[in-house]
């Protein structure tokens, strides 16, 4: 008995092994281009701590010897790895193209606040970690003096995360003093007095109540005359002359 041939079957395997040998074909010919050119996009666009350039030579020094480079000789996790450990990156991601483009997309860190303690000087990331100043960019952020303790760095990123997020707070509190005892108290752009901010609880209400007293305070000229407004009382705030 003959049987009767499934052309159908015979045509879908004749196209699944034409379309497997095309990707083959493909894929090994874009293993062996030469790497043309590499794009850098910075996604920070209120950081300048970095230059492309300087990504660029970051990503050279991963590339072996040889003058013109092929996709199989580059490790995309080792350049990764290379980008992610500069002091001023937070995240990067390195793909190429099928036209032989090297991309890498680098999101720079976010500095906060910029500590001056013990002759040292640095900047806080938006997770309280510390980041070297940058010779290609001054990041316009509250000045702090004095040293926080471990326990309390956590709750400290938070309340300069709170002002730096913060339209108003951030254009207008300009230094963060530390003190002995760990409370904190806050200088101004616009006036004279020294906010005393206290404790490092109840942040939320201590600033609210602060923006709440400039609201109904900057039309009465007593605000030029007050030497501390403290926040420490979080039903009230009490202003000395």
């Amino acid at each position: 008995m003959i049987k009767k041939i499934n052309w159908f079957d015979v045509l879908l395997g004749l196209v699944i092994v034409l379309m497997g040998s095309l990707l083959f074909f493909a894929n090994a010919r874009n293993s062996a281009r030469y790497i043309e050119k590499i794009d850098v996009k910075l996604l920070s666009s209120n950081n300048h701590f970095i230059t492309q350039d300087m990504v660029e030579k970051l990503i050279v020094q991963t590339f072996p010897r040889d003058s013109k480079i092929i996709n199989n000789d580059l490790n995309l996790k080792a350049i990764e790895d290379k980008l992610n450990k500069n002091a001023m990156i937070e995240h990067s991601d390195v793909y190429v193209d099928v036209d032989g483009k090297l991309h890498a997309e680098v999101t720079q860190k976010t500095a906060i606040a910029r500590v001056i303690n013990n002759n040292q000087s640095y900047y806080l990331d938006n997770k309280g970690n510390k980041m070297p100043l940058s010779n290609q960019f001054s990041a316009h952020v509250p000045i702090v003096f004095g040293q926080i303790k471990d326990k309390n760095k956590e709750v400290f990123a938070k309340i300069l995360n709170e002002i730096y997020t913060d339209d108003f707070l951030k254009t207008t509190i300009t230094a963060v003093q530390i003190n002995a005892d760990q409370s904190l108290n806050f200088t101004v752009r616009d006036y004279d007095y020294i906010v005393e901010f206290g404790h490092m609880k109840d942040v939320q209400r201590k600033f609210d109540n602060y923006k709440a007293f400039v609201h109904y305070s900057k039309n009465d000229t007593l605000i030029g005359y007050y030497k501390n407004v403290n926040l420490r009382f979080t039903e009230q705030v009490v202003c000395t002359k």
